[in-house]
């Protein structure tokens, strides 16, 4: 039965390359300035520094191909890139990194900004009005679950400041170590040179930040991601961050874990599991489906090994958004999951089946389920029949190199 080690270690993925070593220095996520020079996408994928390493989270292979990195994602090596010209790029200089607190702690600070500053506190822009918890048909008593983060810098610094004292006063301990931050540590924390605590980036936004906990498989807050208000994104940026600091001064990475609806010690081996994007996705379908056990990840090509680890004793039904026949990127990425999740079953001797959900209509699982659309499973071999033209060649591409046969 699996328990909170579940998603607090990491087992290597059954069909991952040997891992290539990284490049010294720190990493940068891609934006639209700067896409991913091998998918050429502005979100997700990250890149060194000194340019010479792309973590691509769609694209494993071609020349510049070197294996997989440890958050899932895969590395490419640019050998037209010297290493020399790095020093002078105009870069902003990663901080020294900053151990992560332990689970207890983070629970437990999670947990209290919530009730600090509730998603309640701005009710119209993040729980009632349009595209608020109510519009996905959640409940008052869902929306006690999250969190907000205020829009300006000043009062987030405010908050950030109670949970320090918070940590003072509930692990004395621990709120003494970096000169007495307190909050240092915790993902989306970070202090500045005055000594003062922040959550968060250094700026003010238009609207409120809503805050989706992610749980672990005995219900505790491992981390969180946030989802921006629309008047806050720019045109190519993702709506929904971790909740994480690492580029900012004593700040720490929230890394890429996996959310359950549910505990596994309540639930017997055998039992069927869905899998699908995003916590507030999973827990949304189980307002619809309150007998779906639900485990999320935050994207399809996000956190591979960690849900093949939970999922192994259970029956699996993957659900990921409706683009998995026509999209060749998020096809490729559940073809690799089929793939890694067979193998490891049949390294452990199981007989666990996995099956994809269908739908008409509805972009996620969640909207189907709230808009009461029939919801089917085909099997492997019934779902690749389904695939044609450039989402059929990329499955057909994947599957042949890694010499699996559905």
């Amino acid at each position: 039965m699996p328990n909170a080690q579940t998603n607090q270690k990491r087992s290597r993925s059954p069909n991952a390359i040997t891992r290539a070593p990284l490049v010294s220095g720190g990493f940068q996520r891609v934006s639209k300035k700067r896409p991913c020079r091998i998918c050429g996408r502005p979100y997700y994928c990250g890149y060194s520094t000194d340019e010479r390493t792309s973590i691509c989270m769609w694209v494993s292979d071609g020349s510049t191909y070197r294996g997989e990195s440890k958050n899932g994602g895969n590395i490419h090596v640019h050998t037209d890139i010297a290493i020399t010209p790095a020093v002078h790029q105009n870069v902003r200089p990663v901080p020294p990194s900053i151990p992560l607190a332990t689970l207890e702690i983070r629970n437990a600070v999670f947990q209290e900004l919530i009730r600090l500053s509730p998603a309640s506190s701005y009710h119209p822009q993040l729980v009632s009005g349009p595209g608020g918890l109510y519009s996905r048909g959640l409940l008052e008593d869902h929306a006690k679950n999250y969190g907000a983060l205020p829009p300006s810098q000043k009062e987030r610094a405010a908050l950030a400041s109670a949970l320090r004292k918070f940590v003072l006063d509930t692990f004395p301990v621990y709120g003494k170590l970096h000169s007495r931050a307190g909050v240092v540590g915790i993902p989306g924390f970070w202090q500045d040179p005055s000594g003062m605590v922040h959550i968060w980036k250094p700026r003010n936004y238009r609207m409120p930040i809503l805050v989706i906990p992610y749980k672990d498989s005995e219900g505790l807050i491992q981390a969180c991601q946030i989802r921006l208000h629309p008047n806050d994104i720019l045109a190519g940026e993702k709506k929904y961050r971790w909740l994480a600091s690492p580029l900012e001064r004593r700040g720490t990475s929230s890394g890429t874990p996996i959310h359950f609806t549910f505990l596994t010690r309540d639930y017997p081996p055998g039992g069927t599991v869905v899998i699908t994007e995003g916590a507030l996705k999973a827990e949304t379908l189980v307002r619809f489906r309150p007998k779906a056990r639900v485990i999320a990840t935050t994207g399809v090509s996000c956190s591979h090994s960690h849900i093949i680890e939970a999922s192994r004793p259970y029956n699996a039904l993957i659900a990921f958004d409706a683009d998995h026949r026509t999209n060749p990127a998020v096809c490729r990425q559940l073809a690799r999951l089929i793939a890694q999740r067979s193998k490891d079953s049949c390294e452990h001797g199981l007989s666990t089946a996995t099956k994809i959900v269908f739908w008409k209509g509805s972009k996620g699982v969640d909207e189907a389920a709230q808009e009461n659309i029939q919801l089917t499973t085909l099997g492997i071999s019934e779902w690749y029949a389904t695939l044609k033209d450039k989402p059929l060649e990329e499955v057909q591409r994947f599957w042949t190199e890694i010499g699996f046969k559905p």
